[in-house]
Order: C-alpha cells, then sequence, then structure tokens
C-alpha cells in the first residue's frame, strides 16, 4: 500500500485533520473570552459611587512662635451621592513638597451631592500650601 506525499507529510508534521477541530474551538473560546471581557469593562462600573473633590483655598499660619505650633486651613468642595459617607485626606506641605501635616476627615452624610468642608491642619514646621489629597466614600 502507497501512502500519497500529502499524507505522508501530514503525518510527519501533524497537519491532520483533527486539528481544524482543535482551531475551531480555540477560535471560539477566545472570542467567547473578549466578548465577556469588554462586557465586564462596559458594564462593570455601572452602579459605582462617584465620589469627587476640588480644592478650593488654604491659609498658612506660620507665625508660630516659641512654643507655639505651625498649622494651615484648607477648604475643599466635596461631590457625593447622596446619603454615602465619605473620608478624605488633608496634607500640608514645606517648600520641598514634603507632608509636614496629614489629616484624615470623616464628613458627615448629607442628603444633597456636594458640601464644602474647611479642615485644620496642625503641622511640624511652616507650611507652604495645604490641600485634599484623596476622598472616598465609606461602608458604615
Amino acid at each position: 500500500m502507497t501512502e500519497t506525499a500529502s499524507d505522508t507529510v501530514a503525518d510527519r508534521y501533524g497537519a491532520s485533520r483533527s486539528k481544524r477541530w482543535d482551531r475551531r474551538i480555540g477560535w471560539s473560546l477566545a472570542s467567547v473570552a473578549i466578548l465577556v471581557g469588554l462586557l465586564v469593562i462596559a458594564f462593570g462600573n455601572w452602579r459605582q459611587s462617584t465620589t469627587e473633590f476640588q480644592n478650593i483655598g488654604f491659609t498658612l499660619h506660620n507665625e508660630g512662635g516659641p512654643g507655639d505650633a505651625f498649622s494651615a486651613s484648607t477648604k475643599f468642595e466635596v461631590n457625593a451621592d447622596p446619603g454615602v459617607a465619605v473620608s478624605c485626606a488633608v496634607e500640608a506641605l514645606n517648600t520641598s513638597k514634603a507632608t509636614v501635616g496629614w489629616k484624615i476627615v470623616d464628613l458627615p452624610v448629607i442628603d444633597g451631592r456636594s458640601q464644602t468642608v474647611s479642615v485644620d491642619i496642625v503641622t511640624l514646621g511652616p507650611a507652604t500650601a495645604a490641600h485634599a489629597k484623596a476622598c472616598w466614600p465609606v461602608e458604615r
């Protein structure tokens, strides 16, 4: 019995017809995985709480005398979903942009979307800037 040249090559290099089904299954699974990934990206953040903040301004209190502490005040606006508890990290920086004061502030739950917050920060030395660094929703 003689084999044709194509059968001999197919047997030698494994290019038989059963591989075609394996490729089709692989491409089908890859397509389904990509489709599911796109759906997760598109609808994954559908009902996520949106918490944003905007720095308004700051005041520095660097006239510390002997025994007096340095301090800074910052004012910022927080926008969050009504009824959501929010915490914010506030920091004061020196001329080298090093943190000289830090505070976590728990904001009260309000029925509205926006609230303006003023925070005083005690610093380790004279500050040149103070601002809200981050705000996030808190589960209570």
